[in-house]
Order: C-alpha cells, then sequence, then structure tokens
C-alpha cells in the first residue's frame, strides 16, 4: 500500500466521513474557533506554568524544556493568528464553502499537533521528575488541558476524542508500565474520564445541533412574523399601558400621514383627535376584552375624516397579565362608499328618478320601526295605477310612454312637496307615502279623499308630451297606516287590495277594509278550488218552477248551479262564474249542467207535456266557443232528448255586446230546435231590433220591475208596453222575482197569457224534490183527465 492510499485512508477517516459535513457547516466551524478564543491563552500560560516547574526542579534538560515549550508556544500562536484570520474573514467569506473546509483542515491539524505536544512532556520530562509533587502537577496539567479540550472541541466530537486520546495516551502508557496497583488504577480512571468526556461531547453537540435547529426555526418563524408584520396591508400596532405606541408596521405609518418613522415610535395615542379610539383602547387595557368599531374616523395628521373598522385586542405577558394591547386599522371609506352608492342604486329608479319598489319598503320599515311623532300617529299611503297606459305604449311607443310616466312622477312630486314620498313601484304603478301626518284615522280618511281626487283631477288636466295632452286617469288605493301594523310588505298589499277595487268598480279610489281582504282570499281559494280535477262533483242543480199565470199549471223550470264548497260552504252562481271564466273552466261547468238537465229531461218525457221545458243560462265566453254547437248536438243525441225542451238563457247586456260574435251560434243551435230566451230583459240599453233580429223564443222581464209594480206607475207602464212588444214580436213572456199574490194579481191584469217564476209560485229546490213535484203534478192532472172522462160518461 502507497503513502499516498494510507493518507487518503486517513483523511477519508478524519474528515470526510462524518466530519465532512463539519466542514462545510460554517456553524460548526465557527463554533470551534470561538470556542478556543478562550482556551488558547490558557493553554499558552498554563504552558509556561509547567515549564517554568521543571526548570525549579533542576534535573530536566534545560534543552528540552526550552524547545518543548518553543514549539507548544509557536503552535499556540499559529492557531490565534489563525483566530484572528478567521474572524476578520467571515463576513465576506462565510458561503465560500471551500474556504470554510481549509479553515476546518487547519483548525483540525493544528489542535492535533497541541494535543501532540502537551502530551509528549510526560515522557520527555517524567523520568527526571523526582519531586512527587512535580509529577502530580504535570498529570493535572494533562488533566486540565483534556478537560478543556473536550469543553471546547465538542461541536467536533470526533477531534475532541482524539485530542483527549492524543493528549491523554502517553501518561496512560506511562501508568500502566509502572506496574502497580495504584498507577493502574490511575490510568483507568484517566482512560473512563476521557471516554466520559467524549461521551459527553457527543451528547453536547446532539444537543447543540438540536438547539441550533429549534433556534433556525425560531428565527426564521420570527423572521416570518416581522415580514407579516411589516408587509401586511393593514395598519397594525401595539401599545402599552399608557398608550405609547411601542411597534408599528408601514401601512400604519401611512395611515397616519406624514409623520416618520421617529415620531412614531413611543407615538401618545392620547394626541389624535378622534376621541373614541382612545376610549376603546383604554377599556381593553381596563377591562381585557376584545373590542371593534366600525364607524367614522378623524384621527391622521391630513384634517381627514374616513370610515373606520378597527379591532382592538388585549396583550399578556406569560403571567397572563395585561401589559398592553394589539390594534388593526382598515379604511373602509371606499367600500362604505360603494355600498352607499349600491343601496342608493337599488332603491333607486333611474327613469323618473322616483324612489322604486326596494326604496318603498326602506321607507315603510323606517315608518313602522320608529315611535317618533307622539301626536301625529297616522300615516296615508297612495297606490296609484294608471289607466288607459297600455295603449299609448301601443299607439305611440315605448320612448313616448317613458316620457309620459317621467310627466306623471313629476306631477306626483309636486303634489306632495316636502313630507310626502312619492315612489314608482313598477310599471305604470307609483305610491305616494305620507307619513305621520294626521292625529286621528278620520282626519286620515278626509285627508286621502282629498288628495285622490286632486290627483286624478291635476291627472286629467295637466300631463302633456309634445303635441299631445294627454288626460289621464287613475285607480288609486289609499290605506290608513296606524301604529299597530308593523309589516311593510302586509301594508302594500293591502292598498294594492285597495286599488283593485277601485279598478274594478271604476271609481277614483277605494280605502281599504277587512273585507276586500276576505274577499280576495276567498277569490284565492275559488280560483285554486275552480282547477280540481273533482270540481264537478261537487256542485249541485236547484229547479226553480215556472208557472202558467191564469191556469197556474207547472210548464218549465230554471236549473240554478249551486257549489257545495268544502271550505266557503254553499255558493251562488254569482260568486263563482266569472271567475270560471277567467280560469278557463266555464265550459267544463255548463257542460256538466247540460247534461244534468238532459237526464232530467230524459226522465219526465214519458209524463208528457207537463215539463215543457227546462231552461240554463249559458255564458258569453261559452257561446262564443266554436265548439259549443257541437258539444250541445252531441248531449242531446245522448240522452235522447226532444231538443224543443231544451232552453238556454242569455242576458240581455251580453247578446248586446256580442251580437255579431254569437249570432251565428245562436241561429244554429235553433235550427237543431232548441228554444233561446233573454234573461233579465229591460235593465241594460238594447235595441229592439236584436229581438227582431234573432227571433227568440222567451222574454224573461227582470225582476227589478216585479219588484216596483205595485209602486210606480212607470214601471207598470213599461211592464205593459214590453209585453204587448214581445207578443207582436211572436215571444213567450216569463215575469221573474214573484214575491206576492198582489204582484201576481197586477201581472193577470196586464197580460194573462204570461208566465211566471218566483218565491211566490215555488222556492228553488233539489233534484230530488223536483221530481217529486212532478210526479204530484202528472197524477193530478191524470186524476183531473180521469174525473172528466166520468163527468162525460154520466151526461151521455
Amino acid at each position: 500500500m502507497s503513502w499516498t492510499s494510507i493518507k487518503k485512508k486517513i483523511r477519508d477517516f478524519f474528515l470526510y466521513n462524518e466530519e465532512e459535513r463539519n466542514a462545510r457547516d460554517f456553524f460548526i466551524v465557527e463554533m470551534l474557533f470561538r470556542q478556543s478564543v478562550g482556551t488558547l491563552p490558557f493553554l499558552f500560560v498554563s504552558s509556561f506554568a509547567v515549564a517554568g516547574i521543571f526548570f525549579l526542579d533542576g534535573n530536566v534538560p534545560r534543552f528540552a524544556i526550552v524547545t518543548w515549550l518553543s514549539l507548544l508556544s509557536l503552535i499556540i500562536l499559529y492557531r490565534l493568528r489563525l483566530q484572528k484570520i478567521f474572524f476578520k474573514s467571515i463576513v465576506k467569506r462565510h458561503k465560500d464553502v471551500r474556504w470554510v473546509e481549509t479553515q476546518y483542515r487547519r483548525f483540525f491539524t493544528f489542535a492535533l499537533l497541541t494535543a501532540i505536544l502537551a502530551g509528549i512532556s510526560v515522557p520527555l520530562f517524567v523520568p527526571y521528575l523526582h519531586n512527587s509533587y512535580y509529577i502530580f502537577g504535570l498529570f493535572i496539567f494533562i488533566v486540565g488541558i483534556a478537560a478543556g479540550a473536550i469543553a471546547s472541541l465538542f461541536p467536533s466530537p470526533i477531534l475532541a476524542t482524539l485530542y483527549t486520546f492524543l493528549l491523554t495516551l502517553p501518561l496512560i502508557v506511562l501508568l500502566f508500565e509502572k506496574r502497580d496497583p495504584g498507577a493502574t488504577i490511575d490510568a483507568l480512571a484517566i482512560s473512563l474520564l476521557i471516554v466520559m468526556l467524549a461521551t459527553i461531547a457527543h451528547t453536547t453537540r446532539k444537543f447543540m445541533q438540536r438547539t441550533r435547529i429549534q433556534k433556525q426555526t425560531i428565527n426564521r418563524k420570527e423572521e416570518e412574523l416581522r415580514a407579516l408584520f411589516e408587509q401586511t396591508p393593514i395598519p397594525v400596532f401595539y401599545f402599552d399601558h399608557n398608550l405609547h405606541v411601542k411597534k408599528f408596521n408601514q401601512a400604519f405609518k401611512k395611515f397616519f400621514g406624514y409623520l416618520s418613522e421617529q415620531d412614531l415610535t413611543d407615538f401618545d395615542v392620547h394626541k389624535i383627535p378622534d376621541k373614541k379610539i382612545i376610549a376603546l383602547l383604554e377599556s381593553v387595557i381596563e377591562k381585557g376584552e376584545e373590542v371593534e368599531y366600525n364607524g367614522p374616523f378623524h384621527g391622521s395628521f391630513q384634517n381627514q375624516t374616513f370610515r373606520l373598522h378597527a379591532k382592538i385586542v388585549p396583550l399578556y405577558n406569560d403571567d397572563k397579565e395585561i401589559i398592553g394591547g394589539i390594534a388593526s386599522f382598515q379604511d373602509k371609506t371606499l367600500e362604505a362608499e360603494s355600498i352607499e352608492y349600491l343601496e342608493k342604486l337599488a332603491a333607486h329608479d333611474p327613469l323618473t328618478d322616483l324612489g322604486n319598489r326596494r326604496g318603498l319598503l326602506q321607507a315603510l320599515h323606517r315608518l313602522v320601526s320608529h315611535s317618533e311623532g307622539k301626536d301625529l300617529k297616522h300615516s296615508l299611503l297612495f297606490y296609484l295605477d294608471l289607466n288607459g297606459f297600455k295603449p299609448i305604449n301601443d299607439t305611440l311607443g315605448h320612448n313616448f310612454g317613458d316620457r309620459v310616466l317621467q310627466e306623471v312622477s313629476k306631477l306626483l312630486r309636486s303634489l306632495s312637496p316636502g313630507a310626502g314620498n312619492v315612489f314608482r313601484y313598477g310599471g305604470d304603478e307609483f305610491v305616494i307615502l305620507y307619513p305621520r301626518c294626521c292625529h286621528t284615522e278620520e282626519e286620515a280618511r278626509q285627508k286621502g279623499i282629498s288628495l285622490a281626487k286632486e290627483i286624478n283631477h291635476r291627472l286629467q288636466r295637466e300631463i302633456a308630451v309634445d303635441h299631445y295632452h294627454l288626460s289621464m286617469h287613475a285607480s288609486i288605493g289609499v290605506i290608513v297606516i296606524t301604529e299597530d301594523m308593523k309589516d311593510p310588505d302586509e301594508i302594500i298589499r293591502h292598498a294594492d287590495i285597495a286599488m283593485y277595487q277601485a279598478k274594478t268598480h271604476k271609481s277614483e279610489y277605494a280605502f281599504y277594509s277587512c273585507d276586500m281582504d276576505n274577499e280576495r282570499k276567498k277569490t284565492f281559494i275559488l280560483r285554486q278550488s275552480l282547477n280540481s280535477p273533482d270540481l264537478t262533483k261537487q256542485f249541485e242543480l236547484y229547479y226553480q218552477p215556472i208557472y202558467t199565470m191564469k191556469s197556474c199549471r207547472i210548464v218549465g223550470a230554471e236549473a240554478l248551479i249551486r257549489w257545495k264548497h268544502p271550505k266557503l260552504g254553499r255558493l251562488m252562481p254569482q260568486e263563482f262564474i266569472s271567475l270560471a271564466v277567467e280560469c278557463g273552466e266555464i265550459a267544463r261547468i255548463g257542460d256538466w249542467v247540460r247534461q244534468e238537465v238532459c237526464r232530467i229531461l230524459e226522465r219526465t218525457q214519458a209524463q208528457g207535456d207537463i215539463l215543457r221545458f227546462i231552461s240554463v243560462n249559458v255564458d258569453t265566453h261559452e257561446l262564443g266557443d266554436k265548439n259549443f254547437t257541437r258539444r250541445v248536438r252531441r248531449q242531446i243525441e245522448d240522452f235522447d232528448v226532444d231538443p224543443t225542451r231544451l232552453v238556454l238563457e242569455i242576458t240581455e247586456n251580453s247578446l248586446v255586446d256580442n251580437f255579431d260574435l254569437l249570432q251565428s251560434n245562436i241561429r244554429e243551435l235553433k235550427e237543431m230546435g232548441i228554444s233561446w230566451a233573454i234573461d233579465d230583459f229591460g235593465v241594460g240599453y238594447s235595441s229592439l231590433s236584436y229581438l227582431q233580429r234573432l227571433s227568440l223564443s222567451i222574454l224573461k222581464i227582470d225582476r227589478s220591475f216585479i219588484a216596483s209594480l205595485l209602486d210606480d206607475p212607470q214601471t207598470s207602464f213599461l211592464v205593459v208596453h214590453i209585453s204587448q212588444i214581445a207578443t207582436q214580436l211572436g215571444y213567450k213572456i216569463v215575469a221573474e222575482g214573484i214575491e206576492t199574490k198582489a204582484q201576481l194579481d197586477k201581472l193577470l191584469e196586464i197580460y194573462p197569457g204570461m208566465m211566471c217564476q218566483g218565491f211566490f209560485c215555488k222556492r228553488p229546490m233539489n233534484k230530488q224534490q223536483f221530481l217529486e213535484l212532478l210526479d204530484k203534478e202528472h197524477r193530478l192532472i191524470k186524476e183531473e183527465k180521469s174525473g172528466r172522462t166520468d163527468s162525460q160518461k154520466t151526461r151521455r
């Protein structure tokens, strides 16, 4: 094996196994140099002290002493120079791996040379020493250096171990060579001490490494926290008991305007103008509770007020004592302004520059949630819907319609200066709110009537766009808002109900009442029920007989529908027929009624002419259906009834309003043999030409004429002439609503050939009662015929 390979193996063992990491670890190398700063001067001084002892002994060759001391001193001085060079260069070259590695090698080499020179002092001088005290002093010198080496060289356990081994080996060998039990024990004790010191060095090194890693972790965390604290965009600072700023970040510095870092350090927060924040800081110190603040703040040194969000928490020491607080400030001015702008935009109608639906709800919420104004307890709300606005849009365009809405909004705003708030609720609907304007409800009603009339008066006169003067009209729902009304949605709903009432009755205004709400709820229930698949199972037909005036014989009946509603009880036709038309269910109801009537006619056909006809009311919408005649024909054919016994009734007004639409169906059904009757004749504005052109079968005089027949000569005159005209045109006449014998007698005087119908004759009855009445009538007729036959036989 060559000398080069031996050097390499030694080098690998001593340096490039475990120690290679140390050589490349600047921290380890630095620790070795720093720990030797105190030990090398001590070694230098103690070496001279030992040499002096040798001189005093006089037996030791002075040349050997001087040579040993000189070599050891030179090595120590060179190591001190290496220290100086290292500490001078570490700032610039601590990241230079090669340089660090070179420094380690030099330290390693000369440390071992120091151990060797110190250790050979034992075999070199002990043979000349005869004073046991001097020998003991030399041993103490060697062991002391070994202990010091362990304390200073622990960053490199291998170096520490080799150093103590080379230092103490001559001493241990010397003690073993004496073959004295005491010396052997001393050698073993020193060996054990060296092993213990090496173990301590190794353990200390591991502890140092863990401590170093923990310190690096802590330093890194501190650096991260410091960077986070400094670079966070939110102004943060902490303060002491006296409200002096102790530390702050850059954002906080900007937050305070032009103040320099020196001005802010230990700054007294009491100097800021806004005292609300000072009070919050003091409360955190006193109570130890976290606080937040959202609101205006005037605390910068730029004479600026802005919206602030502040969060302040107490700061504790290790003993859980409050030593100050931490505060974070956020400028929310832009955010607050944006939210305010968006809220305004959300509650604003851009077309008319009025509040919109959201704005109205906000105003009502404020009204019902504050009890301001102890005397003025009643408010007014007007809900307006412009009538006839859609034709304006359809005729002149939506741009023109928008300008009309703008003019209406200006007019409404001029009608409610100061206290009144105008809102565009949607489309052509407007709302005017007068909060707390009246002392009593009666005063509010009178004011509501006056304002509603004034609104319509000015709408009719003052709306002009371009060269068009528009006479507008509004249906106005009025509600008096009392102190017990707390739900804005309900208030608006009630006003809407009142507006719908005004529109339905074609009046200028209507005040809300509970009856309207009940009617609306009832209508809602009926609409839902009309869509039920079991609807017709809830219906029942009643029949009111029609008699001849002179002979008082039953000749016909009118079928009257009743609805046995599961929730609302028995309902009359006027309560649900119009809704059935709106819901598209009138055809289903009409088919069911005619089907039931056909069943009665089929059953009574065998009784001859006792029951000549049954009349059924037909709605205009059903009659205008192109499939109506086909459905009626199929029902007559299904039950095989005589079509002349089915009479269809249509009201006078519906006949006039829809004459051209209905006349073809009427004529087609007449050709089938079905008879027609005009119901409620006399209450409308029909032309007598309709009676002539259609040539229907029956004319029914409205009950309002019969009610005033005895008291009003003009009514009697009209009934006489209606009867004469109808008779001339070939109509049979039915007088409706006869309730007294006097009315019947008067009608007999006028025209004894007419038929009569009313409570005096017979009240409406159900199917079973009606059939029993017909059977009874049939028996009486048979008995009369039988009696006449017997009397004729007797006369013969």
